[in-house]
């Protein structure tokens, strides 16, 4: 069961900024990924800045890339259980209701979130 850290919870400040959007969804990604152990986590963020050359400061710019790594490593299953785990940890951090659909990726629900935040 992964804890999420409330001292890293995020704060808006009133305000929704797209740049502070993103550096909440990689604390998210962060935090999901941490769920495979932390060797894991640096491993699949050697993995993406080598083989796509995306650094993970630049992977919210670029999910499809985190996705297709989590796919091809653990399978279309395991991948959609890891990015709803970031996906709710984000949600949990902005303060918006985390809506659960069944055959969404990561990208879809980061899409969707924009969207509602009028991003």
């Amino acid at each position: 069961m992964t804890v999420i850290d409330e001292t890293r919870k995020f704060d808006w400040g009133g305000e929704v900024f797209e740049g502070r959007f993103k550096e909440g969804l990689l604390e998210a990604i962060d935090d999901g990924l941490l769920v495979l152990g932390e060797i894991a986590r640096q491993a699949l963020y050697s993995h993406i800045e080598r083989r796509y050359q995306v650094k993970r400061d630049e992977i919210p710019n670029r999910l499809e890339v985190l996705h297709e790594t989590l796919e091809s490593v653990f399978g279309a299953a395991s991948t959609r259980v890891i990015e709803r785990l970031i996906v709710k940890t984000l949600c949990s951090r902005i303060g918006s209701e985390f809506i659960e659909h069944e055959n969404w990726t990561l990208l879809e629900y980061v899409e969707d979130l924009r969207k509602r935040l009028g991003l």
